[in-house]
């Protein structure tokens, strides 16, 4: 009996232990995850954009498109533009991509799509995005990166008649949704 109550009251002190270590261990996790969101805040803000911000005008460009045509700032002189910047490498893109093309589909205007890398990386980018824009593929900082700030991917912007950013960011929801047609 004495072997009995030793083993029930091991295993009663065994419990307890276990129990402070995973309160321990808890409040850590609870620390840890306090840190993080205080170091998120602090970088926020400081942040650049991924593309012109909104009330920013676009500068310059001229660029060809994988079919041949000639397109240049001008061209979206008195009608609005959806803009969009991919790269075949960036997971984010991918994610994106279904909904800027739903988004395209919708949208009333000039759709533009920047696919940049190489022509075999962008080859099914192109493709894709070919059904509902007109795509310009070009290396990262190029002549239409510069014009419209992108500094990131997706960078995705919605643009005015005057050559005004009414909206742009990273994410769909930066931008407005479009009326159903």
């Amino acid at each position: 009996m004495a072997i009995l109550t030793a083993a029930v009251v091991l295993v009663g002190l065994l419990c307890v232990l276990d129990l402070l270590l995973s309160f321990g261990i808890i409040r850590r996790l609870r620390e840890q995850n306090e840190t993080l969101k205080n170091v998120q805040q602090q970088r926020a803000p400081l942040d650049p954009e991924i593309a012109l911000p909104a009330g920013a005008t676009i500068g310059t460009f001229t660029a060809a498109t994988v079919s041949g045509a000639d397109l240049s700032n001008a061209d979206i002189d008195g009608t609005r533009a959806l803009v969009g910047f991919f790269a075949p490498a960036c997971e984010p893109c991918k994610e994106r991509m279904p909904q800027f093309i739903e988004y395209a589909t919708r949208f009333e205007g000039k759709v533009l799509a920047i696919a940049s890398g190489s022509e075999a990386e962008t080859a099914d980018m192109v493709v894709r995005l070919g059904e509902v824009a007109e795509v310009i593929r070009e290396a990262d900082g190029g002549v239409v990166h510069q014009a419209f700030g992108a500094s990131g991917y997706p960078a995705l912007c919605l643009v005015d008649g005057d050559r005004t950013v009414l909206a742009s960011g990273w994410e769909m929801s930066a931008l407005p949704v479009p009326a159903e047609r």
